[in-house]
């Protein structure tokens, strides 16, 4: 049986829907928060690059432990310089203003930096008077446009001004009227004359290998000689293709992630870089740290390389002229990774740090999950382990069971 709605009051209906749409279509309105760059003279950044005590942190980045020292970069603002004799106080010491900046590397008392497209050289003996003793032009050709706005190679952008602006966007939207967050998607320095070997995250761009330089721009391997640690000179590159993102040193060998796979390359002459194998995945952004047999590779969303993968491909890579697939794990929004078999320690985004026993690689095993804010990266040194959260960097004590005991939390 059918039931009917008498005229009058069908009219009645859609005359009320129609007032009610263009009553709410009225009042729909978005807030933007629009960012103007503010531009000074490169000449005049690179005069001026000097130090202060250290200062509160407002974001974390890019981690680097060398010896009792932690660098950690405040993405786009500069570098902080932790004294880390103590790891259950750790200790800031100074802040080193550096616009642009994202990636860093220490030998010795030799700090490299870059800013926006330039590499830094930089001596660091004396924290609070940091000395530019070089800048290598265009290493990051892909850096010459921010959010959307050319630097001219002259100039650099300091500061962003911030605006909030509200519109109105009707029944059809419009596009933002400008751009968002700058980077979407660390007492006297004394190491010695014989400097240890520093460690970055599986997420750095620089690396460096016994006494050789390698860095990644978004297309290329790039290789510099550290004959003398202030004056870097350039050795050779191997060109890769587009989407290069991060570089993990293994013995002789580099393990490069890009947008689209991951290359190893042969790094025994250091001058003349070889490709060997290569692994082709779907398009997300992939940091990999590797052993002799295997490599482990986490894909993600959520940032400018696209893609609708979060998981970690398991490699095998014994024939490093041919790596294979083993197995696929699904995750939350990984990043960065550390290994120490047989555990493989994965920065999981919100859902935290996650601890795997990866012995059967066809059937790993969650040990442990600890509440980590956007986990971001994580490096391990011997039973210690160094870990980047949105807020703070943690220090723990690996036992041999391969849980994390937690040493300290220092932050802002």
């Amino acid at each position: 049986m059918k039931l009917l709605m008498p005229k009058g009051k069908i009219f009645l209906a859609v005359f009320a829907c129609l007032l009610f749409s263009a009553c709410i279509k009225d009042k729909v309105t978005r807030t933007y928060t629009i960012q103007t760059p503010v531009f000074a003279s490169k000449a005049a950044v690179l005069a001026g690059i000097s130090a202060t005590p250290a200062r509160k942190i407002e974001e974390t980045g890019k981690i680097y432990w060398l010896g009792s020292w932690i660098f950690m970069s405040e993405p786009s603002r500069g570098i902080h310089i932790i004294n880390n004799r103590n790891p259950a106080a750790p200790k800031p010491e100074a802040f080193i203003a550096l616009p642009g900046n994202i990636d860093i590397a220490v030998k010795g008392t030799t700090l490299y930096a870059d800013l926006y497209t330039d590499l830094l050289v930089l001596d660091i003996s004396e924290p609070l008077n940091p000395v530019l003793k070089k800048t290598i032009p265009n290493v990051f050709p892909d850096r010459r446009y921010v959010n959307g706005f050319y630097l001219d190679p002259s100039q650099v952008i300091v500061d962003w001004i911030k605006k909030d602006t509200t519109v109105d966007i009707g029944d059809g939207g419009q596009p933002m009227p400008g751009f968002g967050c700058i980077n979407c998607s660390f007492a006297e320095l004394n190491v010695g004359t014989k400097s240890p070997e520093g460690k970055a995250g599986s997420m750095a761009r620089l690396s460096i290998v016994n006494d050789n330089l390698f860095v990644v721009n978004s297309e290329k391997l790039l290789s510099y000689s550290l004959s003398n640690y202030l004056d870097p000179s350039f050795a050779g590159e191997l060109a890769l293709g587009w989407g290069i993102e991060t570089l993990y040193p293994f013995k002789d060998k580099l393990f490069i992630g890009s947008s689209t796979g991951m290359y190893i390359a042969d790094i025994q002459n250091p001058a003349s870089p070889q490709l060997q194998g290569t692994f082709t995945h779907a398009r997300a952004c992939d940091p990999v740290v590797a052993d002799d047999k295997f490599a482990y590779v986490t894909l993600r969303t959520g940032n400018f390389c696209g893609g609708s993968l979060n998981q970690m491909d398991i490699l095998d890579v014994s024939n490093v002229m041919q790596p294979k697939l083993i197995k696929t794990y699904l995750l939350s929004n990984p990043h960065g990774l550390a290994l120490k078999d047989p555990f493989v320690y994965i920065c999981d985004g919100k859902a935290g740090l996650k601890v795997y026993n990866v012995s059967n690689k066809q059937a790993i095993e969650l040990k442990q999950q600890l509440d980590i804010e956007d986990a971001f990266d994580i490096i391990i040194r011997g039973t210690e382990a160094l870990v980047v959260g949105k807020k703070h960097l943690y220090q723990f004590r690996i036992k041999t069971d391969g849980h994390l005991d937690l040493v300290s939390r220092y932050g802002f």
